[in-house]
């Protein structure tokens, strides 16, 4: 609970099923400067029987009911693929093991996966970035996650958030409302969805400024990071 990244850019959240400590709800609020940028990206987990010798499984949720891959490494069926999971391939080091932990898990989809450009996630895309033709294919691709960004991970939590995270996704877009604002327009002038802009605005202006004593309204699930500023 003191060491999960919480800041205006970047933050993690956590949320633990009480009397069932092997199932967790997770929920990355990704970077500015990313395809992703504001979007609130929610994650089931299970700790296995034998936890730790074996790592957790974990899936993505946001996914469009399954319509988008956001990543090379998440599938729009909700698999995550990252070596430290076992669900790729590695060096030893980068797998599973004694010197891994559930916050690196966090950490790594954070950091590694919500990139400014996904697209060279790809195995054997890499050699081509700073190419012109790496360049262009990169734009190409972060043009569709952009599109699904704004509908699922920002347009869709302000309508429908998880109870669990309601009150930080409402809290999240309030204080970054402004600059959820801009950043729409712009990826819907590019994209040719201002409309949806335009609703995510309307969406935005609905909000009421943040409560503290909200944020325990939840009963079914506990919580390990609270307050996002």
């Amino acid at each position: 609970s003191t060491s999960l990244p919480v800041s205006p850019e970047s933050s993690i959240f956590v949320r633990v099923a009480e009397g069932k400590m092997g199932l967790l709800k997770f929920m990355i609020i990704a970077p500015p400067g990313t395809p992703y940028a504001h979007g609130c990206f929610v994650f089931d987990a299970v700790l296995p029987s034998d936890y730790p010798a074996s790592p957790p499984k974990v899936n993505l949720m946001t996914t469009g009911g399954g319509s988008v891959r956001f990543n090379p490494n998440l599938y729009n069926c909700g698999k995550v693929c990252l070596s430290i999971l076992n669900t790729w391939s590695g060096q030893k080091s980068e797998k599973w093991g004694p010197h891994a932990t559930f916050l690196q898990i966090l950490i790594s989809i954070q950091s590694l996966v919500f990139v400014p450009d996904p697209y060279f996630n790809e195995p054997g895309y890499e050699s081509s970035m700073g190419t012109p033709h790496g360049t262009q294919r990169s734009k190409q691709y972060d043009k569709g996650i952009r599109k699904g960004t704004m509908l699922w991970a920002i347009q869709d939590m302000l309508r429908n958030p998880p109870k669990e995270f309601k009150t930080v996704i409402e809290n999240h877009f309030y204080l970054h409302r402004k600059a959820v604002i801009e950043q729409c327009y712009d990826w819907g002038r590019q994209e040719g969805c201002t409309e949806r802009a335009k609703a995510i605005e309307a969406s935005l202006n609905l909000l009421s400024p943040p409560k503290k004593a909200e944020l325990r309204d939840d009963d079914d699930m506990d919580t390990d990071s609270d307050d996002e500023d």
